[in-house]
């Protein structure tokens, strides 16, 4: 399965690229599906931010992501990397005083804000303190009106930063920046490039099972942890979601040492509740779970009963994801070493992972060369590891039957 999005760059005065509009789009064909802004946005959060490497997203300071009302208010725009993210309230947003609490908040935080198609007026005036970029809409606002309303607004507007969008011509380029725009969107520049990515698809039993289960008077961490611990798709996206929370709440970019039980408590159930809600509206996906899937959550659970029976008993936790995200490197078709950067993981995993040594490698071993019936090897290895062949087949079965009795989509 792919994901696809639609990157149209945005430049400065001087035509140098300054960052991208992400814009959702559900096949390379180049223009807005028939779904709601909601939904636009939420793929937008887990395709590009939690389920596909960001790759060459990264390289860019500014990243535009739209935002409807509904989306706002709920708090998912603190879901996104406060350093990379702009903020982008689209124009059907009315100025409420609910989401003025809610800029004010994100300002407070650190995240950068604009404002979408924006038709001048006093209607966002209380807005504007927290705003650093109007994007103008050439389309429909004259230079007349855009030089005129920066004039009457003055102090208001000092810091703020101004988009002309939908800029088609050199000549128009020219009269906007005379104005007073520093950054410029449009076809003149550029048009909305389409890019297509791998993804994880995550099982929506397992996804309504984890919303009931968080959104209980009491939740049970224990059984959240559980169920993550059944879907590799959302076991990847809350170590990215968990990062980002990291590092907009203490400006950490990094903690390698976090198990999924460490983040669930890490998170909190409020937390809990925003990662599984933005999973849900996205958990519409029908198709059926491919074998790599299987396969990986058959690693993980042997990875974790090896590593509990061995006599060294290194940790079970981080065997799990060993096992889990072993293939992550042939789901996405990218180095694994680029993949697990974007995570937080302990060492010992990145080592087992990445190099393919440490002391948690030798168990995700055991398991490939078993699905490859190696059987000398299997021997050899066990050996090593004070397993004989029929505990290592009793294992295998178990981790096997574990993942059989994970729901299906289809229930």
């Amino acid at each position: 399965m792919f994901s696809f999005v639609a990157r149209q760059a945005i430049f400065d005065a001087n035509m140098n690229t300054v960052g991208y509009e992400l814009l959702f789009r559900d096949s390379m064909t180049n223009r807005f599906p028939d779904v709601t802004p909601e939904y636009a946005t939420a793929q937008i959060i887990v395709e590009q931010f939690l389920g596909s490497p960001l790759g060459r997203l990264k390289e860019y300071s500014a990243i535009f992501v739209n935002f409807p009302y509904e989306l706002l208010v709920q708090g998912m725009a603190e879901t996104l990397p406060k350093d990379r993210v702009i903020v982008e309230i689209l124009e059907t947003a009315k100025p409420t005083p609910l989401l003025l609490h809610t800029v004010k908040q994100l300002s407070a935080h650190g995240f950068r804000l604009a404002l979408d198609d924006f038709e001048p007026g006093d209607a966002w005036n209380d807005f504007l303190p927290y705003i650093n970029i109007i994007k103008f809409d050439v389309r429909v606002n004259t230079p007349e009106e855009i030089s005129s309303y920066i004039k009457d607004k003055g102090t208001l507007l000092k810091d703020t930063v101004f988009l002309a969008e939908k800029v088609e011509t050199q000549n128009e380029y020219e009269c906007f920046k005379n104005i007073g725009c520093t950054l410029f969107q449009g076809h003149f520049f550029s048009r909305p490039v389409i890019h297509s990515a791998n993804k994880l698809i995550q099982n929506q039993a397992i996804t309504l099972r984890l919303m009931k289960e968080v959104n209980a008077d009491s939740p049970d961490f224990s059984k959240i942890e559980a169920l993550l611990k059944q879907d590799l798709a959302l076991s990847f996206k809350i170590m990215r979601y968990a990062q980002n929370i990291v590092f907009n709440a203490r400006g950490i970019k990094h903690i390698r040492s976090q198990s999924l039980k460490d983040i669930i408590f890490y998170l909190g159930t409020n937390e809990l509740r925003r990662f599984v809600l933005v999973s849900c509206l996205t958990s519409v996906n029908k198709d059926e779970t491919d074998d790599i899937y299987r396969q990986s959550l058959i690693r993980a659970k042997f990875c974790e009963l090896a590593s509990a029976h061995s006599i060294s008993r290194h940790s079970a936790d981080d065997a799990f994801i060993v096992g889990l995200f072993s293939q992550l490197d042939s789901i996405f078709e990218m180095p694994m070493a680029d993949l697990i950067s974007q995570i937080d993981i302990s060492a010992n995993v990145m080592l087992a992972l990445r190099e393919k040594k440490g002391a948690l490698y030798p168990y995700l071993r055991l398991i490939e060369l078993y699905e490859q019936h190696q059987w000398e090897e299997v021997s050899a290895l066990g050996h090593r590891l004070c397993f004989n062949r029929s505990m290592i087949a009793e294992l295998v079965n178990t981790a096997t039957k574990w993942t059989d009795d994970i729901p299906s989509d289809s229930l």
